[in-house]
């Protein structure tokens, strides 16, 4: 008999749950606080109803408990509209799905438990191997190659729920990680999916263009404007809308898109009648918003509307796993049919060596140009750019295995590289502050490599110089004075 645990202070939720259940042959049990949940854990549940907001605890912690003691119980969230991301993290801890509060759709909410029963029953989803196929055919639809580390994997699964809520999401990560093709996916396992997706990069145009674009515009609203115009959110409707390099949006702009978010109305340049619309927004951006925000180039409100819940992508060099699959995909998908192609096994350590600081978007060039210079049926080192070769000097083995020399300028340079990849120099930058910084960082290091020298070597300098190939005297200034 399927055994059901609710967690949740409110008593009339238990007896709802008890209610809603009523001749489904459960066995249920009802806990008010985290105290009587911990009391009821020491019986096995197949499935547990757990409230984030819990009077003596929180249903994280709880959650984390549940997940420690069962592995195979299913939990399901239940949440209220203002703690949807603490939800998205429950999910990022093993919860099945969350339900938000008060439960409109009871014919969804029945659905959802019966989908995770079975699977705490079985031990798997029944049709599992089918719900595979269909992932890695829509995937392949947008093009998009997950991988198999777990970062990305577990990206996929908190999309995949998301997707079936009409919530606004913001899209994170550094240029080239591929931030639009998972709104694209997104999107194609939405409800929304056979409506339009639709892009548009908020950085590409004048503000003037911009807003015409996005919300259209009456005939003779300004001069060339010599017919009526739908914009991008009308066009969208009942679909998906991707506002790509949100940050760059001037707060004009900034006012309208809040508006929209407020309101589900927009209004075409020239135009005085609002038009209801149905579009689902997706933003990205791989500016740090939140000090936008506080330098006043963002609005905070409309901050909040666009991050109700947040997707990071990884960058390339933190799933170097899924590195020789993504070139092999890049390689057979351009070249495949004019000629066959393979990836050495040098190259293939070569580049999983390499830091890649643009990313896939890099990844997909650097196949590119190895394959254009390629005359024979194997990619070889030689092939590659000389930034690849450069770094992966090393007998091309991957990057971990590089001298601890080599590694940290590599480590250093990438860092580096990926902060001024996000510098917006046209609003202002402090270079003299950046290279202050730099110093203070560079010292602080340099200090703490002589602590951890001289704390292996017992205090006596002769023997920590020695190890960092330096002299007593260099060492006891660098340590004293500088």
């Amino acid at each position: 008999m399927p055994r059901i645990l609710v967690v949740d202070d409110e008593v009339e939720m238990g007896n709802f749950f008890k209610f809603f259940l009523e001749g489904k042959n459960y066995e249920i049990a009802v806990a008010k606080n985290g105290s009587e949940a911990r009391n009821a854990l020491q019986e096995y549940f197949h499935l547990i109803l757990l409230d984030l907001k819990l009077p003596d605890t929180d249903g994280i912690t709880l959650l984390k408990e549940i997940k420690e003691r069962h592995p195979t119980t299913e939990v399901l969230i239940m949440t209220g509209y203002s703690t949807v991301k603490t939800a998205v993290e429950a999910i990022q801890l093993g919860a099945y799905d969350y339900l938000e509060k008060p439960f409109e759709d009871l014919d969804a909410l029945e659905a959802v438990m019966d989908r995770a029963l079975s699977r705490a029953l079985a031990r798997r989803e029944p049709g599992e191997d089918e719900e595979l196929t269909r992932r890695k055919q829509v995937l392949n639809s947008v093009g998009f190659v997950a991988g198999k580390s777990e970062k990305m994997l577990r990206l996929l699964t908190i999309s995949e729920k998301l997707a079936a809520k009409n919530i606004t999401i913001l899209i994170r990560g550094e240029t080239g990680t591929g931030k639009e093709v998972l709104a694209h996916y997104i999107h194609a396992v939405s409800s929304r999916s056979e409506q339009e997706f639709l892009a548009i990069n908020c950085g590409a145009f004048t503000e003037a263009l911009l807003e015409s674009e996005l919300f259209g515009h009456e005939k003779g609203a300004f001069t060339g404007a010599v017919s009526q115009h739908r914009g991008i959110f009308e066009l969208a409707n009942r679909g998906t809308l991707f506002l790509d390099e949100i940050g760059e949006a001037t707060p004009a702009i900034q006012v309208k898109l809040l508006r929209v978010l407020e309101t589900g109305e927009i209004i075409r340049v020239g135009g005085e009648r609002p038009i209801r619309v149905d579009t689902r927004v997706i933003a990205a951006t791989n500016a740090p918003l939140e000090r936008l925000v506080a330098e006043k180039r963002f609005r905070e409100d409309l901050f909040y509307r666009l991050d109700v819940v947040t997707l990071v992508l990884p960058p390339l060099r933190e799933r170097c796993e899924d590195i020789p699959l993504l070139a092999e995909h890049f390689l057979k998908s351009h070249y495949a049919q004019e000629r066959p192609l393979r990836l050495s096994s040098e190259v293939v350590a070569a580049l999983t060596g390499y830091n890649w600081p643009g990313n896939i978007r890099e990844l997909a060039n650097v196949i590119a140009q190895a394959a254009a210079v390629c005359d024979g049926p194997t990619v070889l080192p030689e092939h590659l750019p000389s930034k690849i070769n450069v770094q992966n000097r090393s007998d091309n083995k991957p990057h971990l295995s590089l001298p601890l020399e080599q590694k940290w300028r590599d480590d250093v340079a990438a860092g580096l590289g990926a902060f001024v990849d996000q510098v917006d120099v046209k609003a202002g930058f402090d270079l003299p502050a950046f290279l202050d910084s730099i110093k203070e960082v560079s010292n602080e290091a340099v200090k703490k490599l002589i602590e951890k020298s001289l704390d292996a070597a017992g205090g006596r300098y002769p023997r920590a110089a020695k190890w960092l190939k330096t002299t007593p005297r260099v060492l006891r200034y660098l340590y004293k004075e500088k």
